[in-house]
């Protein structure tokens, strides 16, 4: 993970100063980034000296695998990279080898544009990059098929204007330039020596090439409906070619009755008659109040209700098990080896020093083997402390190609810190390893709410990460006014018990977070499951939001953008207090959680019909019209809200990872007809999803698989914490008024 920036100006000799773009988005840059960071600044683009163009690269590095390597990275040629991303597969990364150089490498041996987009094509993993290509003067840059890494652009809009790109901006005041996100629709390339005085800056865009027919038929010119028209300083054309897209085309069977009229037979699955497709359901669940409703009943009531709400449906696992037949076991049992070997791509290739190739290599054959001794341990620390006493080879953000050190930051050693604070840790550990609970530091977190899409990332993590890691179960909840109610008074037609145990983070993702804790610890009582509450109260809110978030989320402003991209800036810190710590003195104590990786379930609802629009749809135009709203989501979502968790989670340093989006799970979900996927003629809980909760089901997880969806905005109960009235579309003025 890095934090990437480059602008680009028309500028005299005499006039140039660092960019006004880089002192803005500086900071936000760097935290993206904490490892190390370097500066290129005044590169000559052009060599005509009437029509000069001048190029300032910025990055910042999150060390990931293999030696750290400064950013930008120029070679011998002059090519500079800037790379924010994560090369899984596809291309040949050796273990002790950083991905950032060997693209540098693939990309300067490669011949044309063709030579450009086959390199990018071929990569299994999230991206976003700014290349700089000296020998044909073009600067190329874009953002992976779905979207999964932020890059943002700020366009001019006079001649005498700049050309920005960043991972992350500042929100701009009244007299500066706005910025937009990136379409993650192609490759982009601007020709520096056709930006002359006079002209327009010209933009190519090279879309992603799909199989004739294989795209959704209403898929849009991305600039369609944008006010290109009135901009005389930007020209954007689209070219006949591109790179080709890396997933495989969706699957657009039916099943054999599609002209149905479903709004009867939905109606009557949920009001009790419980037969459809051949299965009989049982007629107490069809006619409980959580088969109609499902638990959207259980966020409206306290605790106590909640418990006894879940006990209701504790006939909803056996429900879902009649609903499995050989075929659909089958797929599911497909998608727990996909969608496993994307976890494992996402929580192998860490910094684990000296010990990983042997912990790998244990996991894969099931089998735990004892940490390195404390020798090689200290022997690490005095490596590390070698490199690290102003002898070594560190860099710093200085050097020849860097800004002069009159008018640069201190210099910067490029060490790995949080390597040697592992060290530390881990030789103290070992030293009183009879005092600790675990002698590993956690290096994977999990955004975790117990619902059925992070119980399964969780159930596939723990086959993957070394059986002596901890893993962060991150569960974020907002400060609830107590409810205050009169001893005895009935509600609901029920008695309200004095002194219920709610509390003011006693929120459904909590409830449901501990529930699937307890499921976690009985698939595999041995592993150390972290189970970190991050309380947040109104205030705190306030101030992150104002100070700080609201630059994250820019350019985006809606009341929903709000919601999320606050409940995800909290639950990624990871700061709270550990909720299952077997030491109960140290239970109350804070706690940050280290892990650099955060696995997020993102991607899930797009591609298994889970939101309750596909269910409306469903209602409204049967099986084919559940297809085409499927398809459309799975083709729009690069354009929907990666980009700016990136930029949320990134902030602290940390990075997400998105094994829904891995492309090899969304090929595979592409090929499943749609009917497996998700059956909306059942409850809620069961048919919304339905091939994940039977995957669910196959690994152990019973009450997770039959959870409904609840978005985290409503989980944490962040959504209407502020203002009740407001509707989730509507614009934001808390984002630009505090």
């Amino acid at each position: 993970m890095c934090g990437i920036c480059c602008v680009l100006s028309r500028r005299s000799a005499e006039s140039r100063k660092s960019p006004p773009i880089i002192q803005e988005v500086r900071q936000n840059l760097l935290r993206r980034g904490p490892d190390c960071h370097h500066i290129l600044q005044d590169v000559c683009l052009t060599s005509d000296p009437d029509t000069q163009h001048y190029g300032t690269f910025l990055g910042s590095v999150l060390h990931m695998r293999g030696e750290i390597t400064k950013q930008p990275s120029q070679d011998e040629c002059g090519n500079i990279l800037l790379w924010n991303g994560e090369i899984f597969d596809g291309v040949k990364v050796e273990e002790d080898q950083n991905d950032t150089t060997v693209l540098l490498q693939l990309l300067a041996a490669s011949h044309g544009e063709e030579g450009l987009h086959q390199v990018f094509q071929s990569i299994k993993g999230p991206w976003a990059f700014i290349y700089w290509q000296t020998c044909s003067k073009q600067l190329w840059f874009g953002r992976d098929y779905f979207g999964r890494r932020s890059l943002l652009w700020r366009l001019p809009d006079g001649e005498t204007d700049v050309f920005a790109l960043s991972s992350v901006a500042a929100r701009p005041g009244p007299q500066h330039g706005q910025w937009q996100e990136i379409p993650a629709k192609g490759i982009f390339c601007i020709s520096m020596e056709s930006w002359v005085p006079g002209t327009p800056l010209s933009i190519k865009w090279y879309p992603w090439q799909h199989e004739i027919g294989t795209t959704h038929p209403s898929h849009p010119d991305q600039f369609a409906d944008e006010d290109w028209h009135l901009r005389t300083s930007v020209s954007i054309t689209k070219m006949g070619s591109g790179p080709t897209s890396p997933v495989l085309p969706f699957n657009r069977q039916l099943p054999d009755q599609v002209n149905q009229n479903v709004d009867s037979s939905v109606s009557s699955q949920v009001d009790g008659t419980g037969v459809e497709n051949g299965f009989q359901l049982p007629a107490s669940t069809c006619n409980s109040p959580e088969a109609r409703a499902g638990p959207d009943s259980i966020t409206r009531c306290a605790s106590n209700d909640v418990c006894k709400g879940t006990e209701k449906l504790a006939a909803m696992p056996d429900m879902l098990d009649q609903m499995v037949d050989e075929k659909l076991k089958s797929l599911a049992v497909q998608l727990i080896a996909v969608l496993g070997e994307a976890v494992k791509r996402r929580v192998f290739n860490l910094p684990r020093g000296r010990e990983s190739n042997r912990a790998k290599s244990t996991v894969q054959k099931q089998h735990v083997e004892q940490l390195d001794s404390l020798e090689k341990l200290q022997d690490k620390a005095e490596q590390l402390q070698l490199s690290d006493d102003g002898s070594g080879d560190g860099l710093s953000l200085g050097g020849a190609s860097a800004v002069p050190s009159t008018t640069a930051d201190p210099a910067v050693k490029m060490g790995c810190p949080e390597m040697s604070l592992e060290v530390e840790m881990r030789t103290a550990a070992v030293r009183h390893s009879a005092e600790e609970n675990c002698s590993e530091k956690c290096r994977v977190a999990i955004l975790f709410s117990g619902g059925v899409d992070s119980m399964v990332i969780a159930a596939l993590a723990d086959r993957f990460v070394p059986p002596n890691e901890p893993i962060d179960l991150l569960n974020v909840a907002f400060q609830q006014k107590e409810k205050q109610h009169q001893p005895g008074k009935k509600k609901g037609g029920k008695k309200q018990s004095e002194g219920a145990p709610d509390g003011p983070f006693q929120v459904p993702d909590r409830i449901t977070g501990h529930q699937g804790l307890e499921e976690l610890v009985r698939i595999n009582p041995s592993r150390h499951w972290n189970f970190v509450e991050v309380n947040v109260t109104l205030d705190e809110l306030r101030e992150r939001r104002s100070q700080h978030v609201n630059h994250l989320l820019y350019p985006l402003q809606t009341v929903l953008d709000d919601s999320i991209g606050c409940a995800i800036w909290f639950a990624s810190r990871g700061r709270g207090r550990l909720a299952n710590c077997p030491d109960r003195s140290q239970a109350d104590n804070s706690y940050s959680s280290p892990a650099k990786v955060l696995l997020v379930g993102m991607g899930a609802d797009e591609q298994l019909a889970g939101y309750s629009r596909h269910r409306s749809k469903f209602r409204s135009e049967g099986w084919r019209g559940l297809l085409e709203e499927v398809e459309m989501e799975v083709d729009r979502i690069s354009s929907r809200n990666l980009g700016r968790d990136d930029r949320i989670i990134s902030d602290h340093g940390k990075e997400s990872r998105f094994p829904f989006l891995d492309e090899d799970v969304v090929s595979y979900l592409s090929s499943v007809p749609i009917q497996y996927k998700a059956n909306l003629t059942l409850p809620r809980g069961i048919g919304e999803k339905l091939l994940l909760r039977v995957a669910a089901r196959e690994l152990g997880l019973s009450s997770a698989a039959v959870l409904p969806k609840r978005a985290i905005q409503f989980g944490s109960r962040i959504a209407k914490m502020e203002n009740s009235a407001e509707k989730a579309s509507d614009r934001c003025n808390r984002l630009t008024t505090e």
